[in-house]
Formats: structure tokens, sequence, C-alpha cells
């Protein structure tokens, strides 16, 4: 059965065809390399470190399993927007699409001005996908992640 994963310092999609009665420990050997190393496994966008019942289930009732591999519990998040900062802890699992929908809440962004801003790491041009997990865009063994809220860019013509 295939598995989809991200890990931290990584934003490739990975797969990795695991046979039906897998291990959680059996899962974190082979994606690690065959190391023996303590990463914490995550569903995508889940907020919880995955117990082995809770992975046995995962694998259970989905048929392609998007999983998160990371060496922290939890990333210190900051997004910046018209000189205001929020801060938030987040899971290395949550996806930039839902840190966008809280951020839009905390700022005050109505939907219909949403889609005008998008996250953009901060001190960079760089705009990852919805679907790219946190937990990706740190480096190895850090845990905290900026973004700045930014006009999306439109042209016209």
């Amino acid at each position: 059965m295939p598995i989809f994963y991200q890990k931290e310092d990584s934003r490739q999609v990975h797969t990795l065809d695991v046979p039906e009665y897998v291990t959680l420990v059996e899962i974190v050997r082979s994606v690690s390399g065959g190391v023996e190393v303590d990463l914490k496994v995550f569903e995508e966008d889940g907020d919880v470190v995955l117990t082995e019942e809770m992975l046995v289930e995962i694998l259970r009732s989905k048929p392609h399993p998007k999983l998160h591999f990371h060496s922290h519990h939890e990333l210190k998040v900051t997004v910046h927007f018209n000189g205001r900062e929020i801060t938030r802890t987040a899971p290395p699992a949550m996806t930039i699409h839902r840190l966008k929908q809280w951020a839009d809440d905390r700022f005050g962004i109505d939907a219909a001005h949403a889609p005008e801003h998008v996250l953009q790491l901060s001190g960079t041009t760089e705009r990852p996908a919805g679907s790219t997990h946190l937990g990706t865009l740190t480096p190895k063994h850090q845990h905290h992640v900026s973004f700045d809220l930014v006009p999306n860019e439109r042209f016209q013509g």
C-alpha cells in the first residue's frame, strides 16, 4: 500500500510502499533511511502525533494516506501583515492553506478579500503552495517559520 509523505527540511512529496500490517517504528525507520531517529508522525493537517493505533486506523480507512515526519511536536509560526504580527504554535503537518485561513481570520480579512493575499516566506519572494506542510519549510532541527501576508500579484492587460 502506498503512503505519501513530507518531512522536515524537504519540500518533496515522497512515496513509500508499505505492507498492510506495518508498524509505526518500521515506517519511521524506512523514512529515515534505516537509522534510529526520534521522528514524530502526523497525518496531513493533523494536530496530534500519531500513535500505533491511530496509524493502523488511517492505513485501513484511507486509500492514499498523507503523513508528515518531523523532529518537533510543534512549530512557532509568525505572520506579518500591515505592520502587525501574530504568532502561534502549530503542528508541522499543518498546511499553508490552513495557516492562511487562520491568519485571515486573526487579521480580520473577510472571505471576499482573502484571495487577494498570499503567504510568502519572510525575507524571500517564495510563496509556498497551499498543500505544503509547514514542517517542510523549517531547516533540520529548527522549529520556527515566519511569513508575510502580501498582495497576490495579478496581471492586468
